[in-house]
């Protein structure tokens, strides 16, 4: 019977620098320049290719990470009235009673909720089904889906909290 001896993979101080630089790294910029580092290196013949392609996994975990931004606490729906969100922010959604949203010409919005309404300027499109929603909404199963005039919308803010997501472009 024979054993297999495995012998230590030497390492070269270019990769254990930057490992050790990407551990470290606290933003965006300086993670960039790491990898702009790691290109270089591999170029000049200093880090093997094995050691390039974890370079480049590790840098670019960590610009990922950093990227991120830190969750905040949900605003509190205390009041009637629309409360905005930007989840690029790192914003979570109110506890509302609603949820808006504008149309895509802005002349109406749609408004999603478990009550039912009824009104002038509301008009009903749909029950919501778990089959027709991402999994990100599927709480919103058996909700109702109107689309409201900009009236209606008014006068229901005035009623019910209501939370509406606005993403930067």
């Amino acid at each position: 019977m024979s054993n297999i001896i495995k012998f230590p993979v030497p390492q070269s101080n270019g990769y254990k620098n930057l490992v050790a630089l990407f551990d470290i790294c606290d933003n965006v910029q300086s993670c960039n320049f790491y990898l702009e580092s790691v290109e270089q290196l591999y170029t000049d013949g200093h880090i093997t290719q094995k050691e390039l392609y974890e370079l480049r996994r590790i840098g670019r975990q960590k610009r990922l990470n950093l990227a991120e931004p830190e969750k905040k606490e949900p605003e509190k729906a205390e009041t009637a009235g629309t409360y905005v969100y930007t989840p690029e922010m790192g914003q979570s959604r109110p506890d509302c009673q609603m949820e808006a949203k504008h149309s895509y010409y802005g002349g109406h919005y749609y408004i999603e909720t478990p009550m039912e309404l009824k009104g002038r300027g509301i008009t009903f499109c749909e029950k919501l089904q778990a089959g027709n929603l991402y999994k990100s909404s599927q709480y919103k199963a058996g909700w109702n889906r109107y689309k409201v005039t900009r009236l209606a919308y008014e006068k229901l803010e005035k009623q019910y909290s209501i939370s509406m997501e606005c993403l930067l472009d």
